[in-house]
This record gives structure tokens, sequence and C-alpha cells, in this order.
């Protein structure tokens, strides 16, 4: 009985030492992205396509159309700005029996200083989809915004991921004394 209640008491500390500094460090915690001098000093000489399709019309939907000229949509991009990025914005409508296929409402290409590669969608019968890719180089975006389906995520909390560990060990060792000293 006494081996049960270290255990017990183990699992509360660990709980408690994963669980406090979490909170305490949360304010520091911040999106912010300090720069050396050597990455400030960096030249850009990244250029990307700009266009949108509710203001440029279907060429910029479509980079595969041969015969036309798409030199007025080059953009060199910001100090800032080291990614090309293509957004799409697309939906389907589906009944009990039938899914459309996906129809793209809007893309647009343009720099950006931040890109999250990936898609997600939002509702039932008609669903949105906004998928979006990122490349590095110049005039790398002409793609279509598809983007692999799924993306892992870079932002995972280690810290926060092994605490959750030692509290499912935890639960499940309390779970299961009750079926083997009994």
């Amino acid at each position: 009985m006494i081996m049960i209640e270290k255990i017990e008491t183990i699992c509360f500390a660990l709980f408690i030492l994963c669980t406090i500094p979490s909170l305490c460090f949360a304010q520091y915690l911040t999106n912010a992205v300090h720069k050396t001098s050597a990455a400030t000093e960096r030249v850009n000489d990244l250029y990307c396509y700009s266009c949108e399709t509710m203001e440029d019309g279907l060429n910029c939907a479509d980079f595969s159309v041969g015969n036309y000229n798409f030199s007025h949509m080059i953009k060199k991009c910001k100090a800032d700005e080291f990614v090309c990025m293509v957004k799409r914005f697309s939906y389907t409508m589906s009944n009990e029996n039938v899914t459309t296929s996906p129809k793209m409402w809007s893309l647009e290409r343009k720099c950006a200083v931040n890109c999250e590669p990936g898609c997600f969608s939002i509702g039932e019968r008609t669903k949105l989809y906004a998928c979006t890719s990122c490349c590095e180089k110049s005039l790398c975006n002409t793609g279509t915004g598809d983007s692999p389906k799924h993306v892992p995520s870079k932002n995972i909390n280690l810290f926060f991921i092994s605490c959750l560990l030692y509290q499912n060990t935890c639960l499940l060792f309390n779970f299961s004394k009750l079926f083997i000293f009994r």
C-alpha cells in the first residue's frame, strides 16, 4: 500500500512540474522572430507572380496557357518577403447521394513573409476549401495552390507532450490498480 501511495505522489509531482511551468512561462512565448545581423543583411532577390483571379481574371488561375504573356504579373518581393505563395479557395456542394467536383472560387499568387502549406475545409453540404502552397525560388508560384493532404506541424511543444504522457501513465496506473490489487 505504501508503494502505491509513493507512485501516486510521484505522479502528482510530475503533473505539477509539467503544468505550472507551462502556465508561468506562457507570457514569454511570442510570435516574434529574432533575426541576427547576418539574416538582416540578407539581400532579397526573389521575384514572384502576383495576381488575383477576382481582379485579373482566369489568366491568373491557369499558367499552362502557352500563348499568354505573364510578365506584367511579375513582382519584386519586399525585403522581408522570402516566400512565393499560391492560395486557392474552392468549394463543393453535396446532397444525400452526390458531391460535386471542387470548383475554384478564387486564386491568389503573391510574395509572402510567412507561408503555411496545407489545406483546411469547413462546412457540411456546401464545403469550402482553402489551400496554400509555398516555394522559395523566383517565379516558382505557378501551381494551382494544391498542397499535401497532411503537413506535419512545426510547432510541436515536446515539453507539453511529455507532460501528457506522464499524466496518462499515472492515470493508467491508477486505473489498473483497481483490477490488479483487488
